[in-house]
C-alpha cells in the first residue's frame, strides 16, 4: 500500500468513527451481509487473490463485534420483515458452503450466539471442486496443478494464467487477482466447463460441507441452509430449461437434507436479469437474493434482494467497516 492509498485508509476509518458517533439514523433499518469463505489463516485470507473474497478468523471475530456494537445480528427471515427498532437488524449470509466456514466461522458464530444463512451449490457437498476462482486460482497458488491449468485454458481459448514463481509472493497474488478480472469478462461458460474438467483431478481435496454437517448444524438451531443453484455456473447465460432445473434440482435435494430448508434462493449471479428472475418466479420462488446492493427498503424488489459483500480489509476496522455500511445507505 502506497502513500496515497496509506492516507486514503486512515481518513475512511476515522470519517467511519466520526459518522458512528453521530449516531446516524438507522431506525427501522436493515440489512444483509453477504461473506463467501472464513479461512483458519488471517495471512493467507489478507493475500490480494483472496481479500474480496476471504476472511481470516480475526477480521470475521472484529466484523462480528463491531456489528454486534451497532445492530441486531437476526436470522434472514427476521431481517427480511419490516420493523421500527431504532437498531438496526443485520443478517449474515454465507454463500458456497465451504467446509472452511464450518470449521472456523461456526464457533465463532456459535460462542456470540449469532444466527447465519448459508446458500450451497448442491452437486458441490461433500465433493471436491469449488468456484473456478478458487480451483483455478488455488491451482495457480499452489503451483502443482500451473501446467496443466494453463494447458486447460490454451486448449478453450481462454486468457493464459501467469506462471507461478518458485516462491509465491504478493506480486503474484497481485498478479492472480488481475487475472481473475480477465477472466471475469471471458466466456463464463468455458471458464466453469475448464474449472470443472480440474475438479475431477485425483487428490484435489474436498473443500464443500458435507451432508451430515448440515443436518448437525441445522439442527443446533443457529444456522439454516438455501439453495444456491446445482453448479456455479451463472444463470444468465443459461436456457430457461436449465435454470429451471438448477433451481428446481437444488431444492429438492435440500428438501432431502434439512427438515427446514429456507425458501429464499441466492442467484449465483451478482446481479440477476429480469428474464431470470422471471424464470426463477416461475419455478414457485417468492424471495431471492442478489449478489451485490445495498440496504434494505420497502422498494426493494423481492426476486433479487440486495445484499452487501464484505471483504477482509473493510472487516478488520470497525470504522472503515461503518463508513463503508453507511455509504450503502
Amino acid at each position: 500500500m502506497n502513500g496515497l492509498d496509506l492516507a486514503q485508509d486512515l481518513a475512511q476509518r476515522l470519517r467511519g468513527h466520526w459518522r458512528r458517533s453521530l449516531a446516524e439514523p438507522l431506525w427501522g433499518r436493515s440489512a444483509i451481509l453477504v461473506l463467501h469463505r472464513v479461512l483458519p489463516s488471517e495471512q493467507d485470507a489478507r493475500l490480494p487473490h483472496r481479500a474480496p473474497w476471504c476472511l481470516g478468523p480475526e477480521s470475521f471475530e472484529r466484523l462480528l463485534v463491531a456489528l454486534c456494537d451497532v445492530a441486531r445480528l437476526v436470522s434472514l427471515p427476521t431481517a427480511m420483515a419490516t420493523h421500527h427498532d431504532p437498531k438496526a437488524r443485520i443478517a449474515l449470509t454465507f454463500d458456497d458452503g465451504w467446509r472452511d466456514n464450518i470449521e472456523t466461522a461456526i464457533p465463532l458464530l456459535e460462542h456470540y450466539a449469532i444466527p447465519a444463512s448459508i446458500f450451497v451449490n448442491t452437486a458441490w457437498l461433500g465433493r471436491p471442486g469449488g468456484h473456478w476462482r478458487e480451483v483455478i486460482g488455488e491451482g495457480l497458488w499452489q503451483a502443482h496443478a500451473a501446467p496443466r491449468i494453463r494447458e486447460a485454458m490454451g486448449d478453450v481459448g481462454l486468457p493464459l494464467p501467469p506462471m507461478p514463481p518458485l516462491n509465491p509472493d504478493d506480486a503474484y497474488s497481485r498478479a492472480l487477482l488481475a487475472y481473475f478480472m480477465q477472466l471475469g469478462q471471458a466466456n463464463p461458460q468455458r471458464v466453469a466447463d475448464v474449472a470443472a474438467q480440474l475438479c475431477d483431478e485425483p487428490g484435489l481435496p474436498h473443500h464443500g460441507i458435507d451432508p451430515f454437517s448440515m443436518r448437525r448444524l441445522e439442527s443446533g438451531g443457529l444456522v439454516r441452509f438455501g439453495a444456491r443453484g446445482v453448479d456455479f455456473t451463472a444463470f444468465e447465460p443459461q436456457s430457461e430449461e436449465r435454470i429451471r432445473w438448477q433451481v428446481q434440482r437444488s431444492r429438492r435435494t435440500l428438501a432431502r437434507l434439512c427438515h427446514e430448508p429456507l425458501p429464499v434462493l441466492a442467484y449465483p449471479d451478482e446481479h440477476p436479469s429480469a428474464r431470470v428472475q422471471q424464470i426463477v418466479q416461475r419455478c414457485g420462488i417468492q424471495a431471492a437474493l442478489a449478489g451485490s446492493g445495498g440496504w434494505l427498503s420497502h422498494r426493494s424488489n423481492p426476486l433479487a434482494l440486495p445484499r452487501i459483500a464484505i471483504a477482509q480489509p473493510v472487516a478488520h476496522s470497525p470504522g472503515r467497516l461503518f463508513d463503508y455500511l453507511l455509504g450503502q445507505l
